[in-house]
């Protein structure tokens, strides 16, 4: 249990002071907010059809589909060769 003591200056028991929440919209949800328009925006605008050729299948998909899922893919490429490994990890660590 906290005494009185224990808690900052403001009284939460944080000891930061009186820091004071902000309120409203934050700069990064207005940009999250116009990028989710953008995307919306071009998937609309890109709803034809278009052949897909890829490995042991073809098939007719739509562009927009495509380049989400080469995004996708992207993304999980560049993760997984950027993020260090376990003992990538431990020798950092160490250092």
């Amino acid at each position: 249990m906290r005494r009185r003591g224990d808690f900052g200056a403001d009284g939460n028991g944080d000891g930061k002071g009186g820091t004071v929440p902000r309120s409203g919209i934050s700069p990064r949800w207005i940009v999250a907010g116009v990028v989710a328009v953008v995307l919306l925006i071009f998937a609309l605008q890109n709803s034809e059809r278009v052949d897909v050729d890829f490995l042991f299948f073809d098939t007719q998909v739509r562009v927009v589909t495509v380049i989400a899922i080469s995004a996708v893919l992207g993304f999980l490429v560049g993760w997984f060769v950027g993020h260090p490994g376990r003992s990538e990890r431990k020798a950092m660590r160490k250092d």
